[in-house]
């Protein structure tokens, strides 16, 4: 519903009240003029007007605004020529009736509020002579105070709602960009995480493989003197058995030393006696054959040369 069309009907409903009693229920003893029932109407009233002080206020206002100072003129004046009519005139009658209408705007304090300075503006514009305001109420006047107010009052509602808006954005770029920085951070952890973890597992894979190679070392030396043990046993062995060949052959060779010396003894003693041939001489408890001159023969200590 357009606010002419709101206003006519609010209009309507006033001029058949007019004819009632005056007293504080000169509209609200009407179905049409009930305070609960004009307050929806005067919302959605207000609704329009204020989209209309902003359409006039915008920077890109469209051509379709250009009107809208008119309209709001038009709308206002036809509702407040009908609420003083309907009222016989009477300030003090308007001033309760809007009141009342005001007070049913339950929960809607900005509605609530440009109703009481509507009524307020209509009453203040009232005078004492109650046909005087029948007649002649300078309605323009008052509308064109109205339309200023509300002009500056949604101005004023849209630069709030904008720093509003843009606080709100504001915040919501801050916690985005807070989010994206601790994004990056845990990603710079995570990163630094997966950095140390390759480095801890190069490390212990570093000490694994130094470790396998000292093991491999120490056992290659452990073989290699084990090798050698060996090697030195059989050459220890080895000269041990020489030693004991040597040792043998030299016993042998004393020995053998020792026997010819003993028979080259025996020898010279022989010559010294004069044995005849075939005959037998006993020497040192031995048994020597006494044999022809050139004989080599001879028996020493039990033993035969």
């Amino acid at each position: 519903m357009s606010s002419k069309s709101v206003a006519l009907s609010v209009l309507a409903c006033a001029s058949g009240a007019a004819a009632l009693s005056a007293g504080r229920g000169f509209l609200s003893m009407d179905a049409e003029m009930q305070p609960q029932r004009v307050a929806k109407t005067l919302m959605r009233v207000e609704d329009e007007w204020s989209a209309q002080a902003l359409c006039s206020i915008s920077s890109d206002a469209a051509e379709e605004c250009s009107t809208a100072a008119s309209s709001f003129q038009k709308s206002c004046s036809t509702i407040a020529s009908s609420v003083v009519r309907a009222s016989s005139g009477q300030r003090e009658n308007v001033a309760e009736y809007m009141n009342d209408v005001c007070t049913e705007m339950e929960n809607q304090d900005r509605h609530r509020a440009r109703c009481v300075e509507f009524g307020q503006l209509i009453a203040g514009a009232m005078k004492e002579d109650s046909y005087e305001n029948r007649e002649h109420f300078d309605v323009s006047s008052l509308c064109t105070r109205l339309w200023t107010r509300v002009t500056k009052e949604e101005a004023a509602r849209m630069e709030q709602q904008h720093a509003e808006e843009a606080k709100a954005a504001a915040t919501e770029k801050s916690a985005e960009e807070a989010a994206d920085a601790e994004e990056a951070k845990r990603h710079v952890e995570e990163q630094a995480k997966v950095e140390a973890a390759s480095k801890q597992a190069e490390a212990e894979a570093k000490v694994a493989e130094e470790a396998e190679a000292k093991a491999k070392t120490e056992e290659e030396a452990a073989k290699a003197l084990e090798q050698k043990a060996k090697e030195q046993k059989v050459a220890d062995e080895k000269k041990a058995k020489e030693q004991t060949a040597k040792d043998e052959d030299a016993r042998v060779a004393a020995e053998a030393t020792a026997t010819i010396a003993e028979a080259e003894q025996i020898a010279v003693a022989a010559k010294r006696v004069a044995v005849p041939a075939n005959a037998t001489v006993a020497v040192a408890n031995a048994t020597v054959a006494v044999v022809p001159a050139n004989a080599t023969t001879v028996a020493v200590a039990n033993k035969t040369f």
